[in-house]
């Protein structure tokens, strides 16, 4: 038995420590007094450690007024027909993502189907389906407690599937709309926000008991040797 190595991995092992940071909130945005066509909406109120990115129109999209929301026309299914939104997590820490709370509208002739994507697969797959009816507005908790040790750059983009439009027609008119705006439940208005948790590995000084621990542990497999 390799005594030498069974110290030292203890050693490895007790010398460092992983520190959970809870955080309800990992970052917000709100549209309270918002005209809808402004260039984009800041985040606020983010968890320490984190860096809220601007919730932003990709460059296919033409910014629309729609109060306390951020509202845009010109879904013609471009690839720059996207709403951008996420955060940059602090070298050294990592964030747990639980949900996202948001609200959002479609004109009658704006999208019907779109999808909550995020950069982690390049894009590939949505994460959630949004289904816009008619002018209804749509509130939605969307899961994802999936979404575990993310670093680093962040980005989320909700894209419309398909073509048919929020009133049951086949194709999106150009100029219909759709707009992001805060989470509403029974009346009170919530801003849009992500919840999780944002954690940090973190070196834990090694007692100096361990160290001699290790040194005798050591020494003992030396004199064995050499007994042997």
């Amino acid at each position: 038995m390799n005594f030498k190595a069974i110290s030292l991995a203890a050693v490895f092992a007790l010398g460092v420590s992983a520190q959970a940071q809870a955080a309800s909130i990992i970052e917000e945005y709100d549209f309270t007094g918002t005209a809808g066509n402004q260039a984009f909406t800041a985040a606020t109120n983010t968890a320490a450690n984190i860096t809220g990115s601007n919730l932003v129109r990709g460059a296919g999209l033409t910014a629309n007024s729609g109060s306390g929301s951020l509202n845009s026309t010109g879904f013609t299914g471009q690839a720059t027909d996207f709403l951008s939104f996420g955060f940059s997590v602090a070298d050294g820490f990592s964030v747990n993502l639980e949900q996202l709370f948001i609200g959002t509208r479609s004109s009658n002739t704006g999208p019907g189907t779109l999808g909550l994507f995020y950069n982690g697969d390049n894009f590939a797959s949505s994460l959630f389906t949004f289904s816009q009816s008619g002018t209804s507005n749509l509130f939605s908790i969307v899961d994802l407690s999936a979404l575990t040790g993310l670093t680093g750059s962040v980005e989320f983009r909700i894209l419309q599937i398909g073509t048919n439009s929020a009133n049951g027609g086949a194709t999106t008119s150009s100029t219909g709309t759709f707009r992001v705006q805060d989470y509403v439940v029974s009346s009170i208005d919530n801003n849009l926000r992500f919840t999780g948790t944002v954690n940090a590995v973190a070196s834990v000084p090694v007692p100096a008991a361990f160290w001699l621990f290790g040194s005798a542990v050591a020494g003992f497999a030396a004199r064995k040797r050499k007994l042997g």
